[in-house]
């Protein structure tokens, strides 16, 4: 099969993407083509977003020439194209200079945006892609809060909106593994992803394959299941600041760094205290009752399985 791979956690790194070169390298192991898009950034918890104000910049990277922390050697090349655009000239296609290997970076872009550019502009000399598979994400996506949260999730979601097979996969661990480990779970969710596509259900657009790192990962059981269902619990998700630094998203030239009162009046009048018209929040999650309602979901459901080690999709 021709595959796609895109991501919500970046180009590979040690950090925040640490699983993407081992489950590419055992897709192309398995006899696969493999083709790469992902974000310049990690874009975590965006769901299928596009970022419809943005002109999109492509890189073309060989995938040796990533660096542990995610950056890349830069070769300048006049020749090649350098940016997408939504009506490129026949003579200046995104792609027509990519390396038959080269992975690509997306400057702006998002998992779902990657999944789109991947499809129809990146790879025109690489033939039609069978399927699409979102990830692996760095740590689990089960439970209905983070299913429609996931930026993983949205890159398979897109597929689907473009008539394609869509898989989203995710490593159920934030902490750094073996490498033995890691290879391990990269085997297997290519088998995983193999039986899925050679027994796909008729009623099914898109897959959520949750792999346990374990190293005895091979050896146990794959499971069939819902996502649990569960709710925000704890309020909002974010948390109000006094202000903001400039930089941090403030209007530009000074405007909107405002307190939470200002005067205003005459200097002979006496002061009078008006409410400010602007207020600064940022992400400030709190995830224990979502950790808590993980911990205790009932047998069946996508976290329990994935709690008791076993790899579930659904």
């Amino acid at each position: 099969m021709h595959i796609l791979v895109v991501n919500d956690d970046g180009p590979p790194s040690r950090r925040y993407a640490p699983y993407l070169r081992p489950f590419v390298d055992a897709l192309q192991e398995a006899g696969h083509r493999v083709s790469v898009a992902v974000p310049a950034t990690s874009r975590s918890w965006i769901g299928k977003a596009h970022l419809i104000g943005a002109v999109l910049k492509a890189s073309y990277v060989p995938p040796d020439d990533f660096r542990e922390d995610g950056s890349w050697e830069t070769v300048v090349n006049p020749d090649a194209p350098t940016h997408v655009t939504a009506e490129p000239n026949e003579d200046e296609k995104p792609g027509r200079q990519e390396g038959e290997t080269d992975w690509v970076v997306v400057h702006d872009g998002t998992p779902a945006s990657c999944t789109q550019l991947g499809l129809f502009d990146l790879f025109p000399n690489r033939g039609p892609i069978d399927l699409v598979v979102s990830g692996p994400n760095h740590g689990p996506n089960t439970s209905t809060i983070y299913n429609l949260s996931s930026g993983t999730v949205g890159g398979a979601l897109e597929a689907v909106t473009c008539g394609k097979r869509g898989i989203a996969l995710s490593f159920g661990s934030k902490e750094e593994q073996a490498q033995a480990v890691v290879c391990a779970a990269s085997r297997l969710a290519v088998r995983v992803i193999e039986h899925l596509c050679q027994n796909w259900d008729l009623g099914v657009e898109l897959y959520n394959v949750n792999v346990p790192m374990r190293s005895d990962v091979e050896r146990r059981s794959v499971h069939y299941a819902q996502a649990l269902p569960n709710v925000w619990t704890k309020g909002s998700l974010y948390a109000e600041r006094p202000t903001v630094d400039p930089g941090e998203g403030a209007p530009a030239k000074g405007f909107g760094l405002l307190p939470s009162w200002i005067w205003y009046g005459s200097t002979t009048e006496e002061p009078r205290r008006a409410p400010s018209r602007e207020r600064y929040f940022q992400w400030s999650t709190e995830l224990s009752d979502i950790k808590k309602s993980l911990d205790s979901s009932e047998d069946g459901t996508d976290a329990r399985i994935l709690r008791d080690g076993y790899t579930r999709f659904g």
